[in-house]
C-alpha cells in the first residue's frame, strides 16, 4: 500500500530523511483556518505528523480539519503528535468539569484517526498500545533516551522519579527512587492550578541526582523536588522530561533552584531541546 507523510508547517523539523509533503496552513483575515492538503490522497495510507503545542486550541482545529479532509478518502490515517495537549486532564475533581482528555481523543476519533502516535501521553502511565475514548492510542517513551543522555555524562546517577505518575520512567533502574507527591485545593483566580508537596523517603547525600518525568509545565513540582534533593546535600542535581512547557520560567527557576543541567525533547521547541523524538519515530513507521 502506499503511503503518503504529510508535515504540518509546525512540524517541518520533523523526519528530515523521510520523504514527505507540507501540507498548506493559512488564515483567512477574520483568523479562521484555511487548510489544503497539495497532494492525490485517496486510496492511499496517510501519515499526518502534527504539533498541537503551543497554541493547542488552534492546532486542534486545524487537526480536526486536515482529518476531515482525509476521512473516507484515505485508506488509513495515522497520526503523529509528540505532545498531546489536554491529557492532564484525565481525572475530574469537582462536579461538573470536563472530562477534557477523553473528550479530546473522541473528537480525534471521530474526525477520521485510525490510530494516534504520541510520546509518554500522561493518562496512560506507560508505553504500548491503548484504546481511549474510542481512539487507538500508541504511547511511545522517551525514559530511555533521557536517562541514556544522563548516564553518558554523570558517574553512577540516582535516577528519580517526583511522583508515582512519572515512575514507569524507572522500570529498568535499579538504583532509583520515587518520592510522593500530594497536591492541594485548586487555586483561586482565573489561572487554576494546584500547589504540589514532596515527600522524599530514600538518600540523596553525596550523590549525582536526576530527576526525570513526562511534562514540565509551571515547574512546581520539579522545583520541590530539587529543592528537596539539594537539602538532603545531592551532590548534582539534573532534570529531563520528554515534554517541556516552561511556563512561568520555570526553566530559568530549576536552574537558580540548584539544577545543573534541564533538558527535555523536542516535541515542543525550547532552549532545553536536547532528545530528538524522530529517532523514536522512525522505528514505527
Amino acid at each position: 500500500m502506499e503511503r503518503i507523510v504529510l508535515l504540518s508547517p509546525n512540524s517541518h523539523d520533523f523526519m528530515k530523511k523521510l520523504p514527505s509533503r507540507q501540507l498548506i496552513a493559512k488564515q483567512f483575515p477574520d483568523g479562521e483556518d484555511y487548510i489544503r492538503i497539495p497532494v492525490d490522497f485517496r486510496g492511499k495510507e496517510v501519515v499526518l505528523i502534527h504539533r498541537c503545542y503551543p497554541e493547542q486550541d488552534k492546532s486542534l482545529v486545524q487537526l480536526f480539519l486536515i482529518l476531515s479532509t482525509l476521512k473516507g478518502e484515505a485508506s488509513r490515517v495515522r497520526v503523529v503528535i509528540p505532545y498531546l495537549p489536554y491529557a492532564r486532564q484525565d481525572k475530574l475533581f469537582l462536579k461538573g468539569e470536563a472530562l477534557s482528555s477523553k473528550i479530546i481523543c473522541q473528537l480525534i476519533k471521530n474526525s477520521g484517526c485510525d490510530e494516534l502516535i504520541t510520546f509518554d501521553c500522561h493518562f496512560l502511565k506507560k508505553p504500548g498500545r491503548f484504546t481511549y475514548g474510542g481512539l487507538n492510542i500508541r504511547n511511545l517513551s522517551l525514559s530511555h533516551a533521557i536517562i541514556s543522555y544522563f548516564k553518558g555524562k554523570l558517574h553512577s546517577p540516582k535516577i528519580i522519579s517526583p511522583d508515582e505518575g512519572a515512575s514507569y520512567f524507572l522500570v529498568s533502574e535499579k538504583d532509583a527512587g520515587v518520592m510522593k507527591k500530594e497536591r492541594g485545593a485548586y487555586s483561586v483566580g482565573k489561572s487554576i492550578y494546584r500547589k504540589p508537596s514532596i515527600e522524599v523517603h530514600f538518600d540523596v547525600r553525596g550523590r549525582n541526582v536526576v530527576i526525570v518525568d513526562d511534562i514540565i509545565g509551571t515547574g512546581s513540582t520539579m522545583l520541590k523536588a530539587v529543592e528537596a534533593c539539594r537539602k538532603l546535600g545531592a551532590s548534582s542535581i539534573s532534570c529531563g522530561t520528554s515534554h517541556g512547557l516552561f511556563l512561568n520560567n520555570s526553566l530559568k527557576r530549576l536552574k537558580r533552584a540548584g539544577a545543573k543541567e534541564v533538558i527535555a525533547s523536542n516535541s515542543i521547541k525550547s532552549p532545553a531541546s536536547r532528545i530528538d523524538t524522530s529517532d523514536s519515530l522512525r522505528s514505527v513507521l
